[in-house]
């Protein structure tokens, strides 16, 4: 089960995110569904299509999980998928 201790730990595709702060205007207030992620980017899916976020631009992003909600930065989850995964268990 994913928590706010261990989120780092497992994949982030599947979640809904919202963006709730970047210097980048253009990716505020994005929210959608992460459907694939690479060492620098998020992809995220939603209503208007697929928008890819650059991690270092997010400074604060909304992760819904079932225990509740999660806020943490895109600095913080940059590394391949795998490599974090591996690094923080």
């Amino acid at each position: 089960m994913i928590t706010n201790e261990n989120l780092h730990n497992h994949e982030l595709i599947g979640l809904h995110v919202t963006i709730q702060s970047s210097p980048l205007t253009t990716i505020r207030n994005i929210c959608g569904k992460i459907v694939y992620e690479t060492k620098k980017m998020l992809i995220i899916e939603n209503d208007n299509g697929i928008k890819a976020i650059p991690k270092m631009a997010v400074r604060a992003m909304r992760v819904e999980l079932s225990t509740g909600v999660c806020f943490i930065s895109g600095s913080s989850l940059i590394a391949r998928p795998e490599d974090r995964i591996l690094r923080m268990s």
